[in-house]
């Protein structure tokens, strides 16, 4: 099945001037063109398995090439090949073909300068071309961008989205395969919040796809784990470069408050919008918000009642039911975990 839409989507996404959704078996792929800002756009490729667990992977596109080497490094490319052949002629009517053959300036200024500019951007598609511009000085060939929401009650991760600024083909076959199943890098990022280089973990014998990383250019990998104040999300940015081992790690680890700092402000980018989504989309007021920010601090109904001159009775019976009807919650903790994880209260 192929739908096109022009809704913008929220949270700095972008435009999607086309969606293809296919069924393959238990799983399901949507295809989604998006303009974030003038001549950017990127392609989203969203894989929701059986399970539930979301994988989606925005990629930058520039070059009509760019979309043949995403295309070809996608192990569902066959049975996919009509919903990219009407992305590619969508793109191609965008005139994104044409946009991204105009030289575009550079970004001006120190690597420190140009993180700062990221909170000035709108879109993902502004975002990938600063992080690969920052990741290049401070010596990254690649790097993969993952923001992480995990399950509250195993630990598991539920949702990944990540910024691309790899080879496709790594990846895509990452994804393919379940390898963030065993991925030590992953487990380190769930219980630490330093960078590491990959090297330095205690992996498992099992984790032979290593090897296949490095034969797309991951070969000295460095791993920054940023938390987001809640146990339901986090952030890690790899940086990698194909150098020999000690000459590139020696790179990555002399710049590594520096990529931490990148992955930082990406974490504060990503949690502004969040921020931004549920203030329009719940619309709770400041009182309603002070609830919110008592209860989430071990405040009782009692103590409720008393922040707002009104009796117990009224905070269960009127307080709380709005506050939850507003977040689409069924009862006042689980709104507190929402406003939480939305960034509306710390």
């Amino acid at each position: 099945m192929v739908t096109l839409t022009t809704d913008r989507a929220a949270d700095g996404r972008g435009e999607a001037v086309y969606e293809g959704v296919n069924r393959l078996g238990r799983d399901e792929v949507t295809l989604r063109l998006r303009r974030g800002g003038g001549d950017l756009f990127t392609l989203e490729r969203q894989l929701v398995r059986a399970g539930g667990t979301t994988l989606t992977q925005v990629f930058p596109l520039g070059a009509e090439s760019a979309l043949h080497d995403f295309v070809s490094a996608d192990p569902y490319g066959d049975a996919l090949q009509p919903s990219y052949l009407a992305l590619r002629q969508r793109y191609l009517a965008e005139g994104g073909e044409r946009r991204a053959a105009v030289q575009r300036p550079g970004l001006a200024g120190d690597f420190l300068d140009q993180i700062g500019e990221i909170e000035h951007c709108r879109y993902e598609a502004e975002l990938l071309p600063i992080v690969q511009t920052v990741t290049r000085a401070l010596g990254a060939a690649q790097y993969i961008f993952s923001w992480l929401v995990l399950d509250a009650k195993s630990g598991d991760v539920i949702e990944h989205r990540y910024l691309v600024g790899c080879e496709p083909a790594w990846l895509n076959k990452y994804i393919d395969h379940v390898w963030y199943m065993n991925d030590p890098s992953l487990e380190y990022a769930k219980r630490n919040a330093t960078p590491v280089l990959l090297s330095r973990l205690d992996l498992y014998n099992e984790v032979h796809w290593l090897t296949e990383a490095a034969a797309h250019g991951f070969c000295n990998n460095l791993v920054c784990p940023v938390h987001a104040g809640t146990n339901s999300a986090l952030v890690t940015l790899q940086a990698s470069n194909a150098e020999p081992a000690e000459a590139g790690e020696g790179i990555l680890w002399r710049n590594r408050r520096q990529l931490r700092a990148l992955a930082c402000e990406l974490l504060d980018w990503r949690l502004a919008g969040l921020q931004q989504q549920a203030t329009s989309q719940f619309d709770l007021s400041e009182e309603e918000l002070k609830i919110l920010r008592l209860v989430h601090g071990g405040g009782t109904a009692s103590n409720a009642a008393d922040a707002l001159q009104v009796s117990v009775k009224t905070v269960y019976g009127v307080v709380y039911p709005r506050i939850n009807n507003k977040m689409g919650t069924p009862n006042i903790n689980k709104a507190v975990d929402m406003a939480v994880s939305c960034g509306l209260i710390k």
